[in-house]
């Protein structure tokens, strides 16, 4: 679990891609997403993650986007488990390549769903995000919401599997019996890490109190967004390749191997 949530952690850069609009970054992200979401096809979901990918090395953040999709492998395996499963007892056959296809296809579309924003967050920092909800007009309240959640989310994964190496370490065994039994072993790993979200929300209610969060209805930036030449080029050439993905999938039949 905390692998696959490294790519929601900033990883400072100065690459071509750290040094973009966060919009424009946004809406790559969202490109390669939607992109993903209509084709079932092997091979343009291999595009997707190659481009994924690329711009993952473009951005010197190549190991951590390469981390979360190692740690996705048990959902990915999950997923391709459950289509076969579904789709040989809905045709009765377990046999049929077609069925294999179609639950490979499905699982590795998952990929492409988890890697598409990674770009994003590991290449855009949390006063960005900000900005960037902002100017899309989301109300700073839900924003700021938002960006605490995928600040601190990797931070908890990260204390959740400290104090399971802890209780390890003192004799728990969390990998053996039934799975009522290995339900209840949870139990002295849920209560200190609920605790330390607790103290972790009031440490940050208290810091919001502090900074009068809230006291003005119109939020000011340190640094305000403006585009640069080589973003509107970006942008032009990202909203040209989702126009003919979409344009690809609903005007043109794809031969599916």
């Amino acid at each position: 679990m905390a692998a696959i949530l490294e790519g929601l952690r900033f990883q400072p850069g100065t690459s071509f891609i750290h040094r973009l609009d966060p919009r424009v970054k946004l809406l790559i992200s969202s490109t390669l997403l939607i992109t993903a979401l209509l084709y079932s096809e092997i091979t343009v979901t291999s595009i997707v993650i190659a481009v994924e990918a690329a711009l993952s090395a473009a951005s010197r953040t190549l190991k951590r986007w390469a981390r979360t999709v190692y740690g996705a492998i048990p959902l990915i395996t999950l997923v391709f488990s459950m289509n076969y499963i579904f789709l040989s007892l809905q045709a009765e056959v377990f046999t049929d390549p077609e069925i294999i296809y179609r639950s490979f296809a499905a699982a590795y579309r998952l990929i492409g769903f988890l890697a598409s924003f990674s770009i994003f967050f590991l290449t855009t920092t949390p006063e960005e995000l900000g900005m960037t909800f902002t100017k899309l007009r989301i109300p700073y309240m839900y924003s700021f919401a938002l960006i605490s959640a995928i600040r601190f989310t990797p931070v908890l994964a990260e204390e959740l599997q400290a104090i399971i190496d802890a209780q390890r370490a003192r004799g728990l065994e969390l990998d053996k019996g039934g799975p009522i039994t290995r339900i209840k072993r949870y139990v002295p790993v849920l209560i200190p890490l609920i605790v330390n979200v607790l103290r972790r929300s009031y440490e940050l209610a208290e810091a919001m109190e502090v900074k009068c969060f809230g006291a003005s209805e119109k939020r000011t930036f340190l640094r305000e967004l403006r585009m640069r030449p080589i973003d509107y080029v970006v942008l032009a050439i990202t909203a040209l390749c989702l126009a003919v993905s979409i344009s690809v999938r609903f005007f043109v039949v794809l031969q599916v191997p």
